[in-house]
C-alpha cells in the first residue's frame, strides 16, 4: 500500500513516512488501537519496521540516514481542546484550535555539575537563571 510513498521519500532524501490511520485500522485494526493506546511503543516498532523495509529496496539507504520516522496522519477522532483530561496521557489524539497566546520557552535545567572523565573531578553546582540562560557556563 504505500510502496510509491517510500520511493517517493528515498527519492527525495527524506526521513519521515506518513502513513494513513484509516488505512492501518482497515488492514490491522489491533496495531492501530494498540498505536492509539501506547503510541511512544508502538511507534518506534513501526519506524524500525518501515527501516528494514526501506533497507531491502535501498541496501544503502542507511548510510544517509540511520532511522526513519514514521509519522501518523488523518487520526478519525478529534478532541476538543478544552476536553483534554488525564486519561489523554500518552495516548495519540487530534485536535484543532488557535494560538492566542504564547510565552518563552522555560529550561528545565536548573542545576548543572560537570565530572571530568579522567580524574573524577566535579564542578558545580552552577544555577541556571531563567532570566540569563549563560549563566551556568561559569
Amino acid at each position: 500500500m504505500y510502496e510509491d510513498k517510500i520511493h517517493e521519500m528515498c527519492m527525495n532524501n527524506k526521513q519521515s513516512l506518513d502513513i494513513n490511520f484509516n488505512h492501518l485500522s482497515q488492514k490491522n485494526p489491533q496495531i492501530a488501537i494498540w498505536l492509539a493506546e501506547e503510541p511512544a511503543l508502538v511507534l518506534p516498532t513501526l519506524s524500525h519496521v518501515a527501516m528494514d523495509l526501506i533497507s531491502e529496496v535501498y541496501p544503502d539507504y542507511s548510510n544517509l540516514y540511520k532511522e526513519v520516522f514514521v509519522r501518523v496522519k488523518e487520526l478519525p477522532v478529534e478532541d476538543k481542546l478544552r476536553d483534554l483530561r488525564q486519561v489523554h496521557l500518552n495516548a495519540l489524539i487530534k485536535i484543532k484550535g488557535v494560538v492566542t497566546k504564547r510565552t518563552g520557552v522555560f529550561p528545565e535545567l536548573t542545576e548543572i555539575f560537570y565530572k571530568c572523565m579522567k580524574c573524577n573531578l566535579i564542578k558545580g553546582p552552577y544555577i541556571q537563571n531563567s532570566s540569563d540562560d549563560k549563566s551556568f557556563l561559569g
